[in-house]
Order: C-alpha cells, then structure tokens, then sequence
C-alpha cells in the first residue's frame, strides 16, 4: 500500500519535468527518460496495488469469518438463560446481516482506507516539496472538508443502527411465519402476515432512504470545497509562476497533486459512511459477547468418575424471573436404577427439575449431587454426558436418520446405530422409506410422523447409553397406537437406567417405583402408585380427574 501511494504522488511529480524540462528547455534525453519511466511506474504501481488489494481482502474476510465463529461459539457455549431471551430469527440476524455489514466494510477499509490515507500523506509530502505557501493553503481546506462528514457520519451510524433493528425484526418475522406456516394457512392468516411483513419493511427501506440522503451529502459537499481551493490555488499560484517565484512545471506538479487529492479525499469520506454500520454492527455483536455464561467449566474441575447414579436435590430454591418463585424448598432423593415420576400442574417446576439436573439452569440457594457429588463440581462434559434426555419437543436436524441418531454418539458404526433403531423399533419404518437410513428428514423432521420422530429420538437416546435418563411428556402428543410402540421402546430404554419421568398421562406412569406429586415449589406427597391412592390426597385427587375424562376403568 506504500508503494501504491508513492508511485501515485510520483506520477503527479513528473509533471514537473514534462513541462520544465520537455516543453520549455526542449531536453530530447527527457522525451524518452519521462514515459519510460512513466511505464515502469504504472508497471508497479499495479504490482502493488494487486498485492495489496487481494492480501487486504483476504485478511478483512479472514477477521470477520473469525470473528463469526467466535459469536457462534460464545452462543453455543452461552447460558440457557441468555439465549431465551432472544427470538432465534434476532440472534439469525446478528450472525447474518450483522456479520455482512462488518464483512463488506472491513474488507473496504483495509483495501480502500489505508491505501488511500498513504496516497494522501504523499501527495501532500509533494505539495509541500513543491510550495509550502500553496500546500498550506491546500492542507487547510481539508479539516473544513472532513468537519461536516464526522457529523454526518455519527447521523449515519444512528441510522444503520436502526436499519440493522429493522432487517433483524424482519428475520423474526420470516422465522416464526414459516415455523408455523400451516397455523397461518389454517387461519387463513397469509394477508395478515404480508401486512405485519410489509409494515417491517416499508420501516426498513425508510431507514434506507434516509441513510441514501448521509451517504449521497459528502461528494457534492467535496465538489464544492475541492473546486473552490482549486480556484484559489490557480490565482494564487498563478501569480506565482508570473513572478518567477515558481516554475510552470512545478506549479502544475503542484496542481496535478491538488487534483489527484481529490479522490483518496472523496474515498476517505465515503469510506467514513461504511466505518459507521460496521461500527453499530459491531456494537450489537459485541454486546453479545459481553456476556459471560454464568454455567461454565473450570479448568482446574477434575474429571468425574461416579460409582454410582443416586440423585438428590437438597433444599432447592429456584425462579426465572425475580419474585416469582417456581422451587421453593423442593428435596427430592432417587436411587440408582429406579424410575421416578413427577406430577403436578401445569407450571409446578416439573421440567424446572430437569432442567436444573443437566445444569442448563443453576439454582438460587440450594444444590443437587449425583453419586455424592455436587454437580456445580463436575465437568459440564462429564455430567450432560452420564445424561439422556427423550422430550415432548423433538430435536431433530435437517440430516439423514442415521445422522441424526448417530447424535446421541458421534463414534458409533452403522452396526451400533441400526441396532438402537430397533431397540427404540423405528428399524422397520427406516428400512421402508425410498433412501433407508440415508433418508433426509427436513427441519425438525417434517417428513416424518410424530411417532417416527419420537422414536428416533429413542434411539439416539439408547445409542447414547447414559445412565440417567429423563422422559419429559416423550408419548403426549402420539395418537394410541404409535404410544404403544414407543412406550414399549421406552420401558426397554429404562430398563437398568435411573430415570425421571414427567407425563400427563397417568396410566404410563402407574408402575414407577416412586410417584412424586410437586406443589407449591416443593413435594407435596410421594409413594408408589397404590400408596398414593390410598392417601386420597393430590395425586388421587389428580388420578380420578385422570380417569373421568379418559373414561379409563
């Protein structure tokens, strides 16, 4: 980028010679020295400039691709807490048109701003090589020049901040129409949606005419002031050459300079314009990496080996929002290899209590142990690892089934996840489909029945192999027939596991070892099923509801 700048200030210089020592001393060895060297000039001039627009561009993109990994990376790693706070199309935005906005003008500060601020300093070197007097006059206008652009570029960056809150609502807007594209189609609401769309956008492309009117001022506002210093350059200078103060060729070297000014001038200011969205890009990114996960691992926390899977909650006081209290005193002890199920309202802290046990949430007071150990005390790795979750919502990925159960182990052959499938007996629907196990899905599964997909999401759980396992409503949404096939799945996953279960559907719970009804933030009452309704209280109370509206014996 220096060569580049040089050898612009160096074409400028050379008109110096052209006119003093070409045109009026008429020295025939300068017609061929000058072009000559005006050739091998430009030859590397655009040596440089190609090095050093191509090394730029792929350092800018380099910054800004790293910088992306590093944002996906900080929200992966970030807590649950953190990232509900967000709708997924906010935090889309911010990894996609934030990112371009700072990728496009990285790249354009490096090739453009450094190269042009280089050719500026020499072609003002020259200036004042040539005339200090007319250099000073030049040099002055610049400041009057780049006052107006600062403000205009503080306007703009409030713009582009707004513009960058617009498209990430609109990305909002885009993800949950088209997550819940048949509700829209069911109500008829397709009008309704391209009006909300259309009101995001009209608000968008206002910003964007607004910002048009920041970004178009600074080149006419140079126009003017470069015309005018320019003016007054020829009648000073002028007069300068007509007092043989200076030279022709000088003051046309000096006034070439002047003039080739203009354009790193123009760059710089423009270039001020694509610095401010970067800047309010990078405001909104950063302010996502300011925040620290709360649930971390600590480098010098050993690695866990447990010898056994007890579970217990000691005195857990729990709330997600200040004042609002979701487990307040709740104790709860599990043993090894039994099954567990929690019962209650809506709302009680049933999924709460997963939630806390795989530390996707930390409690306020209180703490949970497995085998003895704390769990604030083990590895995040260690733990989540000795745990298998089946929940009423399904995760699955827009992969193959054989990717999306080799999830649950990433190691496992073919051998392995075929043998899962038919533990969790999905084997024999994979092996229908056109493609077998190699079958895309789509989003979430949309390909396939709600019971296929939760027995996929058995088998990658028996392909996990954990030893704890938690069933949150895993057959609430299945008609009778695909709920025996995977509740038969299921009691062959639990069987030698310590499990939890949540269901409202009492009658898949009556044989658990232990049934624990949770009110008012706590245990309310616990036993087996007999043991329950023969207390005739809540959960018998819950049971015989249960039973009037299923018509159940």
């Amino acid at each position: 980028m220096f060569v580049a700048a040089i050898t612009t200030a160096i074409n400028a210089w050379l008109m110096q010679p052209v006119l003093d020592s070409i045109f009026f001393n008429k020295e025939l060895t300068m017609l061929y020295i000058v072009p000559t060297f005006v050739v091998i000039n430009s030859i590397v001039k655009g040596g440089a400039h190609f090095y050093q627009l191509s090394t730029m561009k792929k350092l800018g993109q380099k910054i800004v691709n790293d910088l992306q990994i590093r944002l996906y990376s900080h929200l992966i790693y970030a807590d649950t807490k953190l990232l509900m706070e967000y709708p997924s199309g906010n935090l889309i935005s911010r990894m996609t048109n934030d990112i371009n906005a700072m990728r496009k003008s990285v790249s354009d500060l490096l090739t453009g701003a450094v190269q042009e601020l280089c050719t500026l300093i020499g072609l003002v070197f020259l200036m004042f090589y040539q005339s200090k007097s007319l250099a000073l006059i030049a040099v002055f206008i610049i400041p009057v020049a780049f006052y107006p652009m600062l403000k205009l570029g503080h306007k703009m960056r409030r713009v582009a901040r707004k513009i960058q809150e617009g498209l990430s609502s609109f990305t909002v807007r885009l993800d949950e129409t088209f997550q819940h594209i048949s509700l829209v189609k069911s109500y008829c609401r397709e009008e309704y949606e391209i009006s909300r769309a259309k009101k995001v956008t009209d608000n968008v492309l206002s910003l964007y005419k607004k910002s048009a009117y920041i970004e178009s001022a600074p080149s006419p506002m140079m126009e003017v002031l470069s015309s005018v210093a320019i003016a007054f350059i020829i009648w000073y200078g002028g007069s300068e050459v007509i007092d043989s103060k200076m030279s022709p060729g000088e003051f046309f070297s000096f006034i070439t300079a002047l003039i080739v000014t203009y354009k790193p001038l123009k760059s710089v200011t423009q270039l001020n314009t694509s610095l401010q969205e970067a800047l309010s890009a990078a405001k909104r990114m950063f302010s996502l990496l300011d925040e620290k996960p709360t649930i971390f691992d600590d480098p010098r926390t050993p690695h866990s080996a447990l010898k056994n899977f007890n579970i217990e909650f000691h005195d857990i006081h729990f709330s997600y929002k200040t004042g609002l209290k979701i487990l307040d005193g709740f104790n709860l002890r599990i043993q090894e290899g039994t099954t567990v199920a929690l019962v209650g309202s809506s709302g009680v802290g049933k999924t709460t209590v997963l939630q806390l046990l795989q530390r996707l949430y930390d409690p306020e007071s209180g703490y949970i142990t497995i085998g003895g150990q704390n769990i604030t005390k083990m590895r995040l790795n260690d733990l989540r690892n000795e745990i298998a979750l089946v929940s009423q919502e399904i995760a699955l990925f827009d992969e193959t089934i054989m990717d999306n159960i080799r999830y649950g182990k990433l190691e496992a052959t073919q051998e392995e996840i075929v043998e899962a499938a038919v533990a969790a007996a999905a084997h024999d629907f994979i092996i229908n489909l056109p493609e077998g196990y190699n079958t895309l899905i789509g989003q979430r599964g949309v390909k396939l029945s709600g019971g296929q997909r939760q027995r996929l999401a058995i088998a990658r759980a028996m392909l996990k192999n954990s030893p704890v396992l938690l069933l949150d409503e895993a057959t609430s949404a299945l008609d009778s027939i695909a709920e025996k096939q995977v509740q038969e799945a299921l009691d062959r996953l639990k069987k030698g596991r310590t499990t939890i279960v949540i269901a409202h559907r009492l009658s898949s719970i009556e044989g658990a070892d232990m049934i624990c009804v949770i009110a008012n933030g706590r245990v309310a009452e616990y036993g087996s099923h007999q043991e329950l309704i023969s207390l005739n209280r809540e959960y018998c109370k819950f049971y015989n509801q249960y039973k009037n509206i299923t018509g159940m014996n």
